[in-house]
């Protein structure tokens, strides 16, 4: 048994990402695996390792008071904006899931499946595309024996392109950090021709991870500890510049 969690209306992405690294925590401390799905806000967020000022134009991310966070995966940028659906499944390792490898396969296979009955995804890597075209990346935390698996699947466009605050996506882009993939994207909706419903989205990811899990998921909430810390984090570390632009 195992916890779902299901948050589908924007939130501040400080809070979106603080709560990961409390689920995480909750995994390392009591064993208590979570499947979480959510939305952010508008923000670019970084990987762990990367450095804002390579990653992000932050002239333009400022006039558009769009936030540049850092995230406690790895990986490369990416802009989380109201189309985009995040899951996060965070576990004890087990049998086909040690390697970093391993990892990006299980979750990259099983979402993929899960999005089959709409479109044909391909899951290679940390990627899932759609005819060679992105549409979702995946990171991941490692602590002892507990991961925490993150991706951001496309939905829907945003008004603001990409290539507006993704360095990675213009010429000359030469970071001395972790480097970005700069990759040509496609969202769900493009490929359809369509919305999908992202509550239909998730019950089919829900049941997908489930099933190759061999658990059932029991949704809930957040605690009110849960809450609380999540909003400490907040005010200690992913809404101070001293986590979010250190070079």
């Amino acid at each position: 048994m195992m916890r779902v969690l299901a948050d589908l209306h924007p939130v501040d992405p400080r809070f979106g990402l603080a709560v990961d690294e409390v689920l995480f925590q909750a995994a390392r401390d009591a064993e208590l695996g979570s499947i979480r799905f959510w939305i952010n806000d508008r923000a670019v967020v970084i990987g762990r390792s990367q450095r804002a000022a390579d990653e992000v134009d932050l002239a333009f991310a400022a006039h558009e008071r769009i936030p540049v966070l850092r995230r406690m995966t790895g990986g490369g940028a990416v802009y989380h904006y109201p189309g985009n659906l995040n899951l996060s499944a965070v576990l004890p390792r087990k049998p086909g899931r040690r390697s970093v490898t391993d990892t990006f396969r299980f979750f990259g296979e099983a979402v993929a499946a899960a999005l089959s009955p709409w479109v044909t995804v391909a899951c290679g890597g940390n990627a899932l595309r759609i005819g060679g075209r992105k549409v979702g990346g995946a990171a991941q935390a490692r602590r002892g024996d507990t991961v925490l698996y993150h991706t951001t699947l496309l939905l829907s466009p945003d008004v603001i392109p990409m290539d507006r605050l993704l360095l990675a996506h213009r010429p000359g882009y030469a970071p001395e950090r972790v480097a970005s993939r700069p990759s040509s994207t496609v969202t769900l909706e493009d490929a359809l021709g369509h919305p999908a419903a992202v509550e239909n989205v998730v019950e089919s990811i829900r049941l997908e991870l489930e099933r190759r899990l061999g658990t059932t998921g029991s949704v809930r909430s957040l605690t009110r500890a849960e809450r609380a810390q999540a909003e400490l984090l907040v005010e200690s570390k992913y809404g101070r510049d001293e986590w979010n632009r250190s070079s």
